[in-house]
């Protein structure tokens, strides 16, 4: 997805296992990091991630591995960074995650973490880009955690509870988007115990065996951890598109409601929120197609995580504008559910490679929903007339500072308006 270049900001849409398995612990607030390798992999992970976790660097270590360390190995740098930790800190858990050159020589990182005698749980995985990719990463990061990390006993289910699975630091606009998350729910009278790898602790991940469901939120993230909690603690899941639109929120809670048997006088305030917004919505839009005629693309392009991608796609095709052919590119690799209606292909961004450009060239007057990867190869190939809206990760030529989710229902509202907005100054243009 772009270039094949050395550089000290990541670039790559789909970055390595280390930044995805950091990206899990870097959401737990009281965990430590430690890269057991060289600076530029702990330097490649800390870019990623220090943006939505600003105080990161605070907890997130690297041994500094250098080449002797590949043929003699790095106890000696290991147990160095670990007492520095023991000096600095007081974490309730501990990563060790080995790049790939220390994950070849094949270091007892266990054994030199018991020999450190801390004194909090320490997980250890090799987690370099040998290992696969963020969402390998991430994956291999989160099962490791539960198993060093048990839960406290499922003994009964509290009322209206629920966790959250599959959320991470590590995706674009995330804090916005888990806020209203939990907004929406809290309105419906849910209460979320925890979002593991998303903002919770270590106290209230080990209290999750009490929900009485798992939502997954991220299904490339979260349905092997959903499906692992079922079978240890019997915890039932549900894994669902994310809620982008109005109606695929409205959808998203109902189907929720359905499973936890939710009265519907409960989510009376939900409906009446959603009556308001909607109202706002066709007043507003109406006014604009007045002037500017029907929000329309001649051909859609969306690419981002699957589970982001085919959400998106749906509330575009279903909502958000009239549009030719939608197409979905997942950065995640191939999906495995089914593509939602009105979606016209799902191409596999970790296979695509140079066919990317393809894809490009057909969108002159389109939508382009992506990464600032995706824009980028757009402005190279010299094709202007395309309006861009940011919902992936890498994004560097923004900044974002304001509480503007894109999921739920406050999300709905602010992406048309972005696209309603963009839309116009592009009409603006062309008179």
């Amino acid at each position: 997805m772009s270039d094949k270049t050395w550089s000290n900001v990541c670039t790559e849409a789909n970055t390595c296992g280390l930044t995805g398995a950091a990206a899990f612990f870097a959401g737990i607030p009281d965990a430590v990091i430690v890269t057991n390798g060289p600076l530029w992999c702990y330097f490649y992970a800390l870019r990623y991630l220090e943006k939505p976790c600003t105080e990161l660097g605070s907890r997130f270590y690297c041994t500094q591995a250098e080449n002797h360390a590949v043929v003699y190995g790095t106890e000696e740098s290991l147990l160095k960074t670990l007492e520095q930790i023991r000096q600095n800190c007081q974490p309730s858990v501990i990563l060790i995650e080995n790049s790939c050159a220390i994950g070849l020589i094949g270091d007892d990182i266990e054994g030199i973490a018991r020999q450190a005698a801390m004194p909090c749980p320490v997980v250890c995985i090799d987690s370099g880009g040998l290992k696969g990719g963020f969402w390998e990463g991430y994956r291999a990061a989160a099962k490791s955690y539960f198993t060093a990390m048990p839960l406290k006993p499922r003994r009964m289910a509290l009322p209206w509870t629920i966790n959250l699975i599959g959320c991470t630091v590590g995706y674009y606009n995330s804090e916005n988007d888990l806020r209203e998350l939990k907004r929406l729910l809290s309105l419906a009278g849910y209460q979320v115990l925890a979002c593991p790898g998303a903002g919770s602790s270590t106290a209230e991940i080990a209290c999750m065996a009490q929900a009485e469901l798992n939502i997954v939120v991220h299904e490339e993230l979260g349905l092997e951890l959903a499906q692992f909690l079922q079978q240890v603690y019997g915890t039932p899941y549900v894994s669902l598109l994310p809620p982008y639109g109005m109606e695929g929120t409205v959808t998203w809670l109902k189907r929720i409601g359905e499973i936890m048997w939710l009265e519907e006088g409960r989510m009376q305030p939900v409906w009446q929120e959603v009556q308001e917004l909607e109202q706002k919505i066709r007043v507003a839009t109406l006014d604009a197609q007045r002037v500017w005629g029907d929000l329309w693309f001649e051909s859609t392009l969306v690419a981002a995580p699957a589970s982001v991608a085919l959400a998106v796609a749906q509330a575009v095709r279903s909502e958000w504008a009239d549009t030719g052919p939608v197409t979905v590119l997942s950065h995640s690799g191939s999906c495995a559910c089914q593509p939602p209606a009105g979606i016209d292909q799902v191409l596999d961004g970790g296979c695509l490679g140079a066919g990317i450009s393809k894809q490009l060239e057909l969108l002159p007057g389109g939508l382009l929903l992506a990464s600032s990867n995706e824009k980028a190869l757009l402005q190279k190939a010299g094709i202007t007339d395309v309006i861009f809206q940011p919902i992936a990760l890498p994004v560097y030529d923004e900044i974002n500072l304001s509480d503007r989710p894109l999921l739920g229902l406050r999300g709905a509202c602010h992406m048309l308006e972005q696209l309603w907005n963009q839309y116009i100054h592009l009409c603006q243009r062309w008179r």
